[in-house]
């Protein structure tokens, strides 16, 4: 496979080592694709024994991702008892751990949740650093309703063990929201924006979730934010509708407060009603010529008229 050959041409020349090839490198979902390819390429008996592992490796994944149980089951069977191969020098065991992985998987599509966290259970027994087993730990969990809280414990316990993950802070900062935990939320946004602090739409969602925890500090902390998603893209409008609300919702704040306590904010309140009429003027200014430009006017002009 050229570096210059796309999925597309692979797939028109019928190249099926290939088009596998390629969808693991560039690690695409496409499942179809694969047991498509992947069954009219094992038909091929010139098929090295290292190639041939990684297809049914993977066309088995594939056909879990489909619900093909019969043809994952398959795909697992031949790769522990390889026919008319019995000179093969890649030899998997069942007790193999690259085994176990996919016996787990193939468990999961099945609806065997119970077996399957057995597979998990032992795969971290060998080796208690085993992410991937962690995280299809936390993944069964998360598939079953009524076991919110503890997929929720098996996912903390995960990061606990593995703080780098950014897509499992992600997913933590998920499940924090689904249960109207915002100032959680709030926290694993935090660690994300550590690893990727250019991140505009992190950025949003961050300042989204102090705002919603609601609190002085909090509308700071999320004005901050939001601030600095615009700053890294000016189109987005998501953080700019959310600046004009943080802003309105720190005045509401203010207002709440004794004459004491209003007196620091002063300085606070009269940037929050600049961003509001700034804001209210980038968002006019995108929507201008839209149909929903009408709209906007409308319940900005509310905004504005309150200050």
């Amino acid at each position: 496979m050229g570096p210059e050959e796309d999925l597309p041409t692979l797939i028109s020349q019928k190249d099926h080592l290939n088009v596998l090839r390629y969808v693991r490198a560039h690690q695409l979902r496409e499942p179809n694709l694969v047991v498509t390819h992947g069954k009219l390429l094992l038909q091929s008996k010139s098929l090295g024994d290292a190639e041939r592992l990684a297809s049914l490796e993977q066309i088995c994944i594939a056909a879990c991702d489909i619900g093909d149980l019969d043809l994952a089951e398959s795909c697992l069977d031949s790769i522990v008892n390889p026919s008319n191969n019995s000179k093969s020098s890649l030899v998997v065991t069942k007790e193999s751990s690259r085994y176990r992985k996919l016996l787990a998987l193939c468990l999961e599509a099945a609806g065997n949740y119970e077996s399957a966290g057995s597979v998990y259970d032992m795969l971290l027994q060998d080796n208690p650093s085993n992410a991937y087993a962690a995280k299809r730990k936390y993944c069964i969990l998360a598939a079953q309703p009524g076991k919110e809280t503890d997929a929720m414990k098996a996912l903390d316990e995960y990061l606990s063990k593995h703080p780098g993950d950014l897509a499992a802070w992600n997913q933590m900062a998920e499940v924090c929201l689904s249960v109207s935990d915002f100032k959680g939320a709030a926290y694993c946004y935090e660690e994300l924006v550590l690893g990727c602090p250019l991140d505009t739409n992190i950025h949003t969602k961050l300042g989204e979730a102090y705002c919603t925890a609601g609190g002085v500090e909090n509308a700071k902390l999320a004005r901050k934010h939001l601030a600095q998603a615009v700053q890294l893209d000016p189109n987005n409008l998501r953080a700019w509708y959310g600046l004009v609300a943080v802003a309105e919702g720190y005045l509401e704040e203010i207002e709440k407060m004794s004459k004491n306590k209003r007196e620091v904010e002063e300085q606070g309140v009269e940037v929050a009603k600049e961003l509001i009429k700034f804001g209210g003027e980038k968002l006019v200014g995108i929507y201008k010529g839209t149909k929903m430009a009408k709209v906007v006017n409308a319940v900005l002009k509310e905004s504005s008229e309150s200050l």
